[in-house]
């Protein structure tokens, strides 16, 4: 019996430290006739399994003799009961010849294994003991079917030993996938039976027997609680289908359950190689040892007073940490603040203190839960200061903003709000988060604007983001100042039907069978404007001649600001060649428009203030207050009910003189007739009497006009 246990523990001490490249299939299964055990397959005869009772487990059918327990048997496999003892029993002999085989996957070639099993002679009340047992390892080859890799047959001798005889056999693998085929064989011709255990773990250990090397034999870790990934201090290789694991003893026996994470603790780990298919380790005592050993981590501070930033109410603590020079992981751990060095009760909300005092800071692990220390001597004061430029929100009194024109931007300074704090300037910025500021308030263009307050002493803002959005629409403007401008010419002027009007003579004067007209294409006042259908009697467009108009400062009269050589029709409305009111660039200090024509008085009129967008209207022949006036005669004269623009001014000198004189002779004694003159005062084409006569008015009178001040 002592012969039994001893290899017993044998061969369960090679089942459990063997490893195989992969499991074996076991033997053991539910007793059964013509059976085999899970995987296996009859080759011949019809195999059993059996159990220490009989055949197929059958009492009715026992073995001769006590049968010992399988070895198999001794481990806890967890096995149902009907399977427990059970093992493979074959026959041999009176035409009974019992063969099975397995397949085996898993195999790496070239290296060796050594296959662990258990024999046992056995006999019926009618039959012999089996005298041999033989196991086969081949290999499928294409050609020739199974190549034998290695065989044993095992002798038996069922009369001296009834008990389960250990055995072995060991080969080289030639091929991944091998196929073990298992018979017996009975002396003398006559029938025996031989039991076969093998354990699911059946195979040697393969392992290489060299101690696991380590990068280092200490690590440190901030945490008590922290899972330290052990594996990634082994700086030697594993072997093939094995596994790194740790224990907490040198010996894998006593150092309980394999381990791949560690704690901070006194004791050190110690790391294996271990093949889980063949339960079993590189080395029975390892020296590989390392100690996880916990340091007290207190977070740096660099600052250890600190205040709000306005607009905030609150202080960053976050700000007083030495980040650069801390071994802080985001990924696993945050900073922690207490009001109190023993991280007692509820943390600091979102790091923010909200009220002055003293503040203690921990690293805190969020995975595993815990904190760096216990007690914090990272201690940071707190002050809170007021903020002049406040925090609400800058209160507009609108969200939208229009220019008006003709300004084509809008002056974002003259936005009202209703909350400005006194000593604070309203300044603007196209984001909301004051990064961008607005180059020229004064001049903003379409978009979006934020409105913050900041603090002129200290430059603090009233917020971090402003919500007071400013929306600016641009609408087009007319960029020139449309001129409705009316103006008689006394010469020209006569009735119809009651009405004040012009005559077009000079426009419809026949110069030939089939032309008309004496109007110069090019104005006469050197302005280089052409009109090439100046004489065109096809349209209503009566002009009578063409004129000059200035826009003259209303300050300085004698700034000239702006002129145009324009046309004028008979209705007295001063028109461009387009036939609609002449355009005039805006002006912003104020105007007076002048009036000019090659030989009447040119007149001055009344200052104009808003010259600078839409149209303007202005009526000479209204009044004769429309003409301004310092220190001259009458500026215009009444004719027809109308004020018109006094007639004589042929050297165009603004004034009614001599030289005028001179030359409205000359053209009248010489009979000037189909001619375009200055000496033609009526604007008839002929130089004859009615033109003596308007000059003889104007110049007994002494007329000038105001423009000879200028």
């Amino acid at each position: 019996m002592k012969r039994l246990i001893f290899y017993t523990l044998v061969f369960l001490t090679a089942c459990m430290a063997g490893v195989h490249a992969q499991t074996f299939f076991p033997t053991y299964g539910t007793p059964c006739t013509n059976c085999v055990p899970a995987s296996y397959e009859i080759v011949s005869g019809a195999p059993t399994i059996s159990n220490p009772t009989g055949i197929a487990g059958n009492a009715q059918n026992p073995w001769h003799g006590v049968v010992t327990n399988p070895p198999t048997s001794q481990t806890d496999m967890g096995l149902p009961p009907a399977q427990q003892k059970s093992f493979m029993s074959l026959k041999n002999g009176n035409g009974s010849n019992d063969k099975v085989r397995v397949i085996v996957n898993g195999f790496v070639q070239g290296q060796q294994y050594t296959l662990n099993y258990a024999l046992l002679p056995l006999r019926t009340l009618t039959s012999g003991y089996g005298s041999s047992a033989t196991v086969t390892v081949s290999a499928t080859d294409g050609l020739i079917g199974e190549a034998i890799v290695k065989s044993k047959t095992s002798s038996l001798d069922g009369l001296n030993n009834k008990e389960w005889v250990f055995q072995t056999v060991s080969f080289t693998a030639v091929s991944t996938t091998l196929i073990f085929t298992f018979s017996s064989a009975t002396a003398n011709g006559n029938s025996g039976y031989v039991g076969f255990d093998i354990d699911k773990y059946a195979f040697n250990c393969i392992l290489p027997t060299d101690q696991v090397v380590l990068k280092r034999n200490i690590v440190t870790t901030r945490y008590a609680c922290e899972s330290v990934p052990l594996n990634t201090i082994i700086a030697s290789i594993t072997p093939p289908k094995a596994a790194s694991v740790w224990q907490k003893s040198a010996t894998p026996s006593a150092g309980g359950a394999n381990l791949t994470i560690g704690k901070a603790s006194a004791n050190p780990y110690f790391a294996f190689y271990y093949a889980e298919d063949m339960k079993c380790y590189n080395t029975a005592n390892s020296t590989a040892s390392l100690l996880v050993s916990k340091i007290d981590a207190q977070v740096s501070i660099k600052q250890s007073s600190i205040t709000n930033k306005c607009p905030d109410e609150y202080a960053e603590l976050i700000e007083a940490v030495n980040l650069e020079n801390s071994p802080y992981n985001s990924l696993k751990e945050h900073i922690r603040w207490f009001k109190n060095n023993s991280h007692q009760g509820l943390p600091v909300d979102l790091s923010r203190a909200t009220a002055p005092g003293d503040y203690y800071a921990f690293y805190y692990n969020f995975i595993e839960k815990c904190y760096s220390v216990d007690i914090s001597n990272a201690k940071v004061t707190v002050s809170l200061k007021s903020c002049p430029a406040g925090t609400a929100q800058v209160a507009l009194s609108s969200s939208t903003a229009i220019n008006t024109c003709p300004a084509t931007t809008v002056n974002l300074n003259n936005v009202a709000v209703t909350n400005q704090p006194p000593q604070t300037a309203l300044v603007w910025f196209t984001d909301p988060a004051h990064q961008n500021a607005v180059a020229d308030p004064s001049k903003a263009g379409a978009g979006t604007y934020y409105a913050f307050f900041k603090d002129n002493a200290t430059g603090d803002f009233n917020t971090h983001i402003s919500t007071s959005a400013l929306t600016v629409t641009i609408n087009p403007c007319e960029t020139k100042v449309n001129l409705n401008l009316k103006v008689f010419l006394q010469g020209a002027t006569t009735q119809e039907n009651g009405v004040a009007i012009m005559r077009n003579d000079l426009q419809v004067y026949q110069t030939g069978p089939s032309t008309f007209g004496l109007l110069p294409t090019q104005d006469p006042y050197g302005g280089g404007e052409v009109f090439a259908d100046i004489n065109s009697t096809l349209s209503e467009n009566k002009i009578v001649d063409w004129v000059k108009v200035e826009i003259r400062s209303m300050q300085n009269p004698a700034a000239i600001l702006e002129s145009k050589s324009l046309l004028l029709r008979s209705d007295g409305s001063v028109v461009d060649k387009d036939g609609f009111a002449p355009k005039f660039n805006p002006q912003f200090g104020g105007v007076r428009i002048a009036v000019k024509h090659r030989n009447h008085l040119g007149v001055l009129g009344l200052g104009i203030v808003f010259f600078n967008a839409g149209t303007v209207n202005y009526d000479f022949s209204a009044d004769l207050s429309k003409a301004y006036n310092i220190g001259a005669p009458a500026q215009m004269v009444q004719t027809n009910g109308v004020w018109c623009m006094i007639s004589g001014d042929i050297q165009q000198d603004l004034t009614v003189d001599n030289a005028d004189l001179s030359s409205e002779r000359f053209s009248f004694n010489k009979g000037d007739f189909d001619t375009y003159k200055q000496e033609d005062l009526n604007l008839d084409g002929i130089v004859d009497n009615v033109d003596i006569s308007f000059f003889k008015t104007s110049f007994n009178k002494g007329y000038f006009s105001t423009l000879i001040n200028y």
